[in-house]
Parts: C-alpha cells; structure tokens; sequence
C-alpha cells in the first residue's frame, strides 16, 4: 500500500494549495474539499473508499488490467492504478480541477484522460477489465444508458466497482457538520437505487459499508450475468 500513502500525502498538499488560491465551483464537484478536510473522520471516509478500490482493482487477478475511472475528478485513484502499472483511461464531464493539479503533480503519461460525456465518445465493445465508478452516479438521474454502456464496455469477466452515498439521516447530519461545501443538495439518488438498477443487468455484491451500523457510503461490485447456455 505504498503507492496509496504516498498519493495520498502528495494530492492532499496539492488540494490545499489550489483551494487556497481556487474555490471554484469546478473544484468542489471534484471533491478536493472533501479530501483535504482537517477532520479525521471525513478524512478517514473519503479516502477509504479509495484504498478500498486501488486495492480491489489491483488484485484483480492480473498484474495489468484495463482500467475505465468514469467520473475521475481529480484523477488520484487513476494515478494510483496507473502506478500499479495498470492501463488506465479517465473520463469526467469537466478536467478543469484536474488541469490545475498538473501543474503541481506529474501524472504517468500512461494515463488516457477524455473529457465530456462517455455516451458520445466510441470505444470498442469489451474494452475494460474494471471499471470503477466512484460516487457519480448520485448525480445521474437516468442511469440506464450509462449502465448498458457499461455492460458493452466491460469484458466478460470483468467488474465494476461502485461507491456511493446513502442519503441516509446519518449522512445528511453529517454533510452539514462537514460544512457548506458538503451539503449534497445536487444528489438525485443514493446507492440504494444504485444498487436495485445495477441489479437488474448484473451479479451484485455488496463490498463494504463505511462507517456500519451508521452507514454513510457502500461500495459494491457487479458483474456480467453468466446465461446458462453460455456456460454449456
């Protein structure tokens, strides 16, 4: 886990000094806030579900898998992957957060970052081993194409690797502690329904609940349904 600690240190001193200077909009939907709040807690949260994904997705199974971060943000967990010497690919709707962390942090040039909406970019069918998908899709109200394109994008033994917010009282109490930057407003579903819809195209594993019993956020994986005269 030494690349994750060493990360982890380089982003969150790179996060500091952009918000010292950058409190954009931009800035707070790629979370860096959230992954540079002094409280240990919130500190604890947000990047656990990072160390969780970094350490599923590199033992995969295969020393280099083919890696989708759909909705990077600030690009950490591709960093990470990509150390791993995994081939990564990372898309988000807007990279302006990300081009300011360049000019702080070197990122491995092996990294393919796309911005824009994935649903109107073409990539071949079968073209991810993993694919993770970390607290965005709360902010999708239509899930359905982005699932199915998921479904045609993943190989058939691969996974997708989930987190998202509860939406949960707990959770809630907690974005307003947090302070006015975490109030979650812009949230249109929770993992919960997350999960169902998933459910109905894949095989569903729930991985890990942060903090249990007073749960906050859920990760979870999915994988390709195998039919019956596939396996025959």
């Amino acid at each position: 886990m030494e690349i994750f600690y060493a990360s982890k240190k380089k982003f969150k001193d790179a996060f500091q000094k952009i918000i010292e200077s950058n409190d954009s909009y931009e800035i707070g939907e790629a979370a860096l806030p959230a992954y540079s709040h002094k409280n240990p807690l919130i500190d604890w949260l947000f990047w656990e579900r990072l160390k969780i994904a970094y350490k599923y997705a590199s033992s995969n199974g295969k020393t280099k898998n083919k890696i989708l971060d759909f909705g990077c943000g600030s690009g950490v967990l591709s960093y990470m992957l990509t150390k791993k010497n995994h081939c990564v690919t990372a898309c988000d709707l807007e990279l302006s957060p990300l081009k300011l962390l360049k000019e702080i942090i070197e990122f491995p040039s092996g990294i393919n970052f796309i911005e824009g909406d994935i649903l109107d970019k073409n990539f071949e069918d079968n073209s991810f081993d993993i694919i993770c998908v970390m607290d965005v899709l709360e902010h999708i109200e239509n899930l359905e194409p982005y699932i199915k394109l998921f479904d045609r994008l993943l190989t058939p033994n691969g996974l997708i690797l989930v987190s998202g917010p509860t939406e949960s009282i707990f959770y809630k109490i907690g974005r307003k502690v947090a302070g006015k930057r975490f109030t979650g407003d812009y949230h249109v579903t929770n993992i919960s329904k997350i999960k169902k819809t998933f459910n109905v195209h894949f095989e569903v594993k729930t991985l890990r609940k942060l903090l249990f019993p007073l749960v906050f956020f859920e990760l979870f994986t999915a994988k390709k349904i195998t039919c019956i005269n596939e396996v025959k």
